[in-house]
């Protein structure tokens, strides 16, 4: 399907600011990934959409620029669902808040950056996220399993919009800049500083939740099994 055939949707998420526990999928491993994600979101997700609004009014593309709405749109019921969730899944003994002030570094250095750079490492960002969300429609029974369906609602709902929107961000960068040498800089970066600071971050709150999920013999086997699955999506 050509992107011109998708239309961006910009939909309410069913999902509901309830009660929400340190594991809520069959493996502790996948809850704190899954976590680990998105810690990363409100504050990526509007460094996204400033990136793109930055350049907009270079934009003379009329179907461009209808995506373009439908991006910020998407972004930003994006942003606000994750802030809820991430709020709600901290406790006393599981402790996000330091991470959310090393995204808040990364993001002022980002936003120190020339335009074009920002805007081409929300392409890379971007890609990411795709890849991501096709992986999570695709084995929704790798990543879910156990989910309750209000949680489902958040992660498909997202995954459905990431798709959708998935060409906006890299076609504003064609149509203004086209640099090709930089959009490749870009993504090596952004490569390895996404892959590490997930890995570093999950490793950070499986080792806070070490007793349920390193110590414990049934949650290892089912951890070992998420682990195989999530190597697929390198």
């Amino acid at each position: 399907m050509s992107k011109d055939a998708i239309k961006i949707t910009v939909r309410q998420t069913q999902f509901k600011a309830e009660n929400i526990t340190t594991h809520y999928t069959e493996s502790t491993l996948m809850s704190h990934f899954l976590t680990a994600l998105s810690m990363s979101f409100p504050q990526g997700e509007r460094f996204f959409v400033e990136t793109v609004r930055n350049v907009r009014d270079q934009i003379r593309d009329e179907q461009l620029q209808k995506d373009i709405s439908g991006f910020i749109g998407q972004e930003a019921h994006h942003a606000r669902a994750h802030e809820q969730f991430n709020q709600l899944v901290q406790s006393s003994e599981y402790h996000l808040r330091k991470f959310e002030k090393a995204y808040e570094q990364e993001m002022i250095r980002l936003r120190g950056l020339s335009k074009r750079r920002q805007l081409a490492a929300t392409v890379a960002l971007e890609h990411f996220t795709a890849m991501m969300a096709g992986y999570m429609l695709e084995y929704p029974d790798v990543m879910f399993k156990g989910l309750s369906e209000n949680m489902r609602n958040l992660w498909l709902w997202h995954a459905v919009e990431e798709i959708e929107h998935k060409h906006v961000a890299f076609d504003v960068y064609q149509q203004i800049f086209a640099n090709l040498p930089q959009r490749r800089r870009s993504m090596r970066t952004i490569t390895v500083g996404f892959i590490s600071s997930t890995i570093v971050m999950t490793s950070h709150l499986v080792w806070q939740d070490r007793k349920n999920t390193l110590y414990s013999p049934g949650q290892l086997f089912k951890n070992f099994q998420t682990l195989l699955g999530l190597t697929q999506m390198i």
